[in-house]
């Protein structure tokens, strides 16, 4: 599966917020990620992440470890992503590490999640907040089996970034490891 995924620095927060409720409801959630690497760095170099993510909403915690590959659109920075459901996340913290894996970087993001669907697609829109980046993120997404529906489905993105309110000038594609790295 491959993640089409737009990400935009929002200017004015709560409006985008207003126009996601009115798709559907808002689910305010806390991530805590920590990304591994190897020793020398190889994943980062070859611009693939290994993440385990413990997500603390208000009604229960849950862990995924999940596997980005290469960027396969680099205006976007979609990739290839691998998921699944962790029911001990220590155990795989340690399995990682026994693996000779070490933690990269950790850090926390506080998003509100919204599910939908649009253009018949399913989407998930996550307004992120980063305590150690300046501003507030969208990040717009939905799942495509292969690289064939990509841009169409890039496309799709993008339209309902519009219909928000997101302009171009306002997307990115950097990395918030990269970006928290960065100010540490």
């Amino acid at each position: 599966m491959i993640e089409a995924e737009v990400k935009a620095l929002v200017r004015d927060p709560e409006r985008v917020m207003a126009a996601l409720e009115t798709r559907a409801k808002g689910r305010a959630e806390v991530y805590e990620d920590t990304y591994y690497d190897t020793a020398d760095g190889v994943l980062g170099r070859d611009d693939r992440e290994l993440r385990v993510r413990t997500v603390h909403g208000p009604d229960a915690t849950r862990s995924v470890l999940t596997y980005k590959g290469s960027r396969v659109d680099k205006v976007t920075g979609s990739k290839p992503e691998h998921e699944t459901v962790v029911e001990n996340p220590e155990a795989v913290h340690a399995l990682l590490r026994g693996l000779g894996y070490a933690p990269s970087i950790a850090f926390s993001k506080r998003c509100r999640n919204y599910e939908f669907r649009a253009a018949g697609r399913p989407m998930l829109a996550t307004l992120a907040r980063v305590p150690e980046l300046d501003g507030t993120f969208l990040e717009l997404e939905t799942m495509v089996k292969d690289d064939s529906d990509l841009s169409a489905a890039l496309d799709d993105v993008r339209a309902v970034l519009r219909e928000l309110g997101v302009n171009d000038d306002d997307l990115t594609n950097e990395l918030y490891t990269d970006a928290v790295a960065a100010r540490r």
